[in-house]
């Protein structure tokens, strides 16, 4: 055996003539591009079997674990490997039929080819198309989730709300008890706080000064009123003799009332008089304001001595009664612990019963069919996909990608017979693969014809024996 023969039947040249299921030793024979050929063959079925095992991977992890979208995808990658290698395998016997003219015999033996590469490429475009548009296919599982489960929601919502009514009242019961305890605690804080800051003694003697302090200031409230009253009737009888000395005046320098015009001693008087008045109008009037200022400042000191008066009276009343307040307000406190903690169980005993009737009924519509489970499986995403080309916003683009996905695996699928049909080469290897058949066949033929004329001779030279015929006898 030759170097070159060695190299032609190495380990790898076998593993390529298994991988594209060619004949060794015609491909030993063949010539470079053959080889080359081969080795391009088994490349591109490699670089398939990455490609779609690593798509149908992550097509079906989406709803498997990743052991399992692991195993799924690499045996259906191996099958599509496998099949692609029969196909190749077969590649040999492709003529360009544009050669010789038309063989429509030829052709009409392709179709299954095609037709399988079709379905292998609208497939992989297919689980393509739902790896790739992943997001809104569960975006349109969960629509559709939410759309099916319209009506279970809506009674589980209405059984809920039912059912609130109980635990609401009761919510509402311990919320009041709660606050009455929160009051009665800072109750007992301002006693606790009050006898320590204060004594008794020290409060009512503060009740008696403030007491006295009030009485003052009532005293100048009511002398300040008086005051003001006064000024104002003053303010008012001056107001009426600067009018009368005014009049005066008009009169005797007009002589309007029957008198001789004149500015004698009676006219001087009279504008006297009514100047003076006009100038201590003003000056009541201050007084006036005045008054009512200092009125207005007793009565602030009223109204404050009065309530600083009210609390030292509380701080009196609390003091007085402050040995029977705690105890009331703790038996009170102890009351409302003890109803607090009561209710609290019934609150938490009626939640529990509510969550129980709540998992029956939601078992019952569930039973009742009116609940749509969100699935993940492949027919679910597939039907998913079909409605998003339904879609009348999406529909359009989601189509235009799914044909041009499903044109690009077609292509993938079918370049290598268009290749092979259409532009390459009849190869050396197909015509040793073809004389190496033909030769096979006339060999069987000869063979079949020998073992004919062998077996008919045989049955010529045999000679006919008579039938005897045979009596049964009875016993």
């Amino acid at each position: 055996m030759s170097q070159d023969t060695t190299i032609k039947e190495s380990f790898w040249f076998k593993l390529c003539a298994f991988l594209s299921l060619t004949d060794t030793e015609v491909l030993a024979e063949s010539g470079r591009y053959d080889r080359m050929l081969a080795y391009a063959m088994v490349f591109r079925q490699l670089v398939t079997f990455a490609f779609t095992f690593l798509l149908f991977t992550y097509g079906v992890s989406i709803f498997l674990s990743p052991v399992s979208a692991y195993t799924a995808g690499f045996v259906f990658a191996l099958t599509l490997f496998f099949l692609d290698q029969a196909i190749i395998g077969s590649d040999w016997a492709l003529r360009n039929p544009f050669k010789k003219g038309l063989p429509f015999r030829q052709l009409f033996g392709l179709i299954p080819r095609l037709f399988y590469s079709l379905i292998i490429a609208i497939a992989l475009a297919t689980l393509a198309e739902i790896s790739l548009q992943a997001n809104a296919i569960d975006e349109q599982v969960q629509k559709d989730v939410i759309q099916n489960n319209q009506e279970y929601f809506a009674r589980l919502a209405t059984f809920d709300q039912e059912l609130n009514t109980t635990v609401d009242a009761t919510e509402t019961k311990i919320s009041q008890i709660q606050e009455e305890l929160t009051s009665l605690r800072a109750k007992q804080e301002t006693i606790k706080n009050t006898n320590e800051s204060y004594d008794q003694d020290t409060v009512a003697n503060s009740i008696k000064n403030y007491q006295v302090t009030l009485d003052e200031l009532q005293r100048d409230q009511k002398n300040a009123i008086n005051n003001v009253a006064e000024l104002n009737e003053r303010l008012s009888q001056t107001r009426k003799d600067y009018q009368y000395w005014f009049n005066e005046s008009i009169l005797e320098r007009t002589g309007q009332d029957g008198r001789p015009a004149t500015e004698g001693p009676k006219y001087e008087r009279a504008v006297k008089t009514y100047t003076q008045l006009a100038e201590l109008i003003p000056v009541i009037e201050a007084e006036i304001i005045a008054s009512k200022e200092r009125l207005n400042g007793i009565e602030a000191n009223i109204v404050k001595t009065t309530n600083t008066l009210n609390d030292y009276q509380l701080k009196s009343n609390t003091l007085s009664e402050k040995n029977t307040n705690l105890i009331l307000n703790e038996n009170r406190i102890e009351q409302l612990n003890n109803e607090l903690q009561k209710e609290q169980q019934v609150l938490t005993q009626q939640i529990e019963d509510k969550q129980t009737k709540l998992d029956t009924y939601r078992q019952k519509l569930v039973n009742d069919g009116l609940f749509y489970e969100q699935k993940t499986g492949m027919l679910v995403r597939y039907l998913a996909l079909n409605k998003i080309h339904a879609d009348p916003e999406l529909g359009e683009a989601a189509l235009i990608f799914s044909y041009m996905l499903k044109v690009f695996f077609i292509a993938i699928e079918l370049m290598p017979v268009i290749i092979k049909l259409f532009f390459s080469p009849f190869s050396f290897y197909s015509l040793k693969m073809y004389r190496k058949m033909h030769i096979a066949l006339l060999e069987e033929q000869a063979k079949l014809d020998a073992a004919t004329a062998e077996f008919n001779s045989k049955k010529q030279s045999e000679p006919i024996e008579p039938s005897v015929p045979i009596i049964s006898q009875s016993i």
